[in-house]
Order: structure tokens, then sequence, then C-alpha cells
């Protein structure tokens, strides 16, 4: 176990953070492992000796198809892995040739996380006003053609581009639907299941990818799975893995204790899950009835943890539906 307050939290500068290095000094963890993308992007920033600790540890030829998704996904089109159609978006003609092969399309930032960054759009005002929204950012905005299939996620852990710890499944309630988190899952059988996996494999293979990462992947008309985002971390509903049987945490340790992650494992299909607590407290438009269904797939082995996530749940629920007043003079 590590000391208490053995951890940094977000915003993360751009510069080398002296208090940082002191703590991983103090701490001397065998492993750092950041739990978003901004923090993976602020430890390439840090001296080597303390991001050799990361996990994954990205090599810096790779660290740009990183910052900008186009350019991961135009690499795999090379890989032999199938891709949306798209075009790249720099000026409002290319927004009206997108627009005029027709609609509707998804605009994506390069850099996205969730439904941040990504916005469907039915109309061609829609399409102009999201670029430019989104091409005052550093990366890249492109049009992606719009496939009407249903979305799946495929994670897991992997070591030099193998996946010991796998798991996939269809991505089956959304919020916001089509483009946002995943609040409910279900793990896929075959042929699926093995179709993302090899496809995930090419990917992490050609990254040398070791550590844990997971993808989305689109199923289109045609039943040909399609990649469209990467995420190089433990993503936020890895929990369904638990659920599935895929020992993806026990992977995780014995490689940062030993360097082996063990036997490998999958998810076992039919394996439905809702993401706690985001399907209790996020916002969505299920019923209040239908949200406490997600209490049964919380992690009750842990109650401090359930407990925590609740109540962290709830104050944000609080803090959505109670206007922020300012504080009135009192009376003279």
């Amino acid at each position: 176990m590590y000391p208490y307050r053995s951890y940094a939290k977000e915003p993360f500068q751009d510069q080398r953070s002296d208090s940082f290095a002191a703590l991983v000094e103090r701490v001397d963890p065998a492993c750092i492992i950041p739990c978003s993308e901004q923090a993976l992007h602020w430890m390439w920033k840090q001296p080597a000796h303390i991001q050799e600790r990361s996990l994954p540890n990205v090599a810096p030829a790779i660290r740009p198809l990183l910052l900008d998704r186009a350019l991961l996904l135009g690499e795999a089109v090379g890989w032999q892995v199938a891709t949306p159609t798209s075009m790249r978006l720099n000026s409002h003609d290319d927004c009206r040739a997108g627009i005029a092969a027709g609609l509707p399309l998804m605009v994506k930032s390069g850099q996205s996380v969730g439904s941040t960054g990504v916005a469907l759009c039915h109309t061609a005002d829609e399409v102009i006003s999201t670029f430019d929204k989104f091409s005052g950012r550093a990366a890249s905005v492109t049009a992606q053609r719009y496939y009407v299939g249903p979305t799946y996620l495929a994670g897991g852990l992997f070591v030099h581009g193998e996946a010991v710890h796998f798991y996939a499944g269809q991505k089956t309630v959304m919020w916001p639907p089509l483009t946002g988190y995943a609040y409910e899952l279900r793990s896929a059988g075959e042929p699926h299941f093995f179709t993302l996996l090899q496809a995930a494999q090419t990917v992490c293979k050609n990254l040398e990818w070791t550590g844990p990462a997971s993808f989305d992947f689109v199923l289109d008309e045609d039943g040909q799975f399609r990649f469209v985002d990467f995420n190089p971390r433990l993503w936020g509903s890895a929990g369904a893995t638990v659920a599935a049987r895929v020992d993806l945490y026990g992977g995780i340790e014995r490689w940062i204790r030993c360097g082996d992650a063990g036997t490998p494992s999958r998810s076992v299909p039919g394996i439905s899950h809702r993401v706690f607590p985001k399907y209790t407290w996020d916002p969505s438009d299920m019923s209040v009835w239908r949200r406490l269904m997600a209490l049964r797939d919380a992690p009750w082995d842990a109650p401090s943890l359930v407990a925590g996530e609740l109540l962290h749940g709830l104050g944000g629920r609080v803090r959505r539906v109670v206007p922020k007043t300012k504080p009135g003079k009192a009376a003279g």
C-alpha cells in the first residue's frame, strides 16, 4: 500500500512538477498509472526516470498518434484495420464538401474524451458550427460517415501488443445517445469477440503497447467493425471486466509486481453490467427506478467505496439541481 496522499490531482500544468518528483522520490513506487489522458500527456514532460515508471510508458515516436486520434486512424488503415470513411476539415469549404457527400455526419476533434469533442450533426449549420467550435483546438477536425449500427467497446491489459486479459462488449446504454459514455454493456460472443480481439491486437502490436487500453468500434450496415477511437488508459466502464470474469486488475498487479500478467483471461459472453455510479447519478433520460438498478452492480465487497461513490454522486446531483446563488449583503 502507498502512503496516504501519494497521488497528484489535476489540473496538470505544462511544466515539470517539483512536488510530484519529490512525491515519487519519497514513495519510490514500482509503477505510476495515469488515470486520465491529461495525466498521461503530462507524464511525458517529466524526467526520464519518472516517465519509465508509467504504465503505459509510451515511446516518443508513438506520442503524436495519441495527441491526434485522426493520425492513429490513418495509420490503422495501413495496418488493415477498417475505420470510418472520413475527411479532414480545414475550412468551411471542406465542411460544405462533407455535407454534400451526405448527412448526418460525426464531426470529431482529434482529441476527445467521452462525448467531449464529438458531435452527431444532422444539418449543415450543425456541421459548420461544430467545426468552428473544435477548430480552435490543437488537434485536427474530421467529418466521419455516420453508421447506424451499435457501438462496441474492446479493452484489456496488453503486453507488447498481446491481449493477455481482454474484454469485448456492446454498449447497450449510452449517454448522450450515440456519442457519449457507456452506462451499460453486454459482453460479446462469437464471431464478434474474435474480430474485435484481432483488430485490437493489430493496433496494439503496431504501437508496441504494454499497459491497459480500450477501443471503440462501430458495427456498420454490412456487418464490418470499424475502429473509431483508442483510449490509452484504464477506461470508465472497466468494472464490466470483473462481471465478465476478466482478470484485468489481477493481471495489472502481477505485471507490476513480477513482470508476468498471468494466465490469459477472456470475457464470458452475454453478461450485462451497469456502470456504477454513472448509471445511477449521471444525467440521462432514464427513470429514477431504472437508475436504481445499477446498485446491483456496485462493488459491494468494498462497502466504503460504494458509500463514497453514492455520496459523491448525490452531491453532484444536488449541485446540478440547486442553482448557485451569491450571498446577499447583511441589512444595515
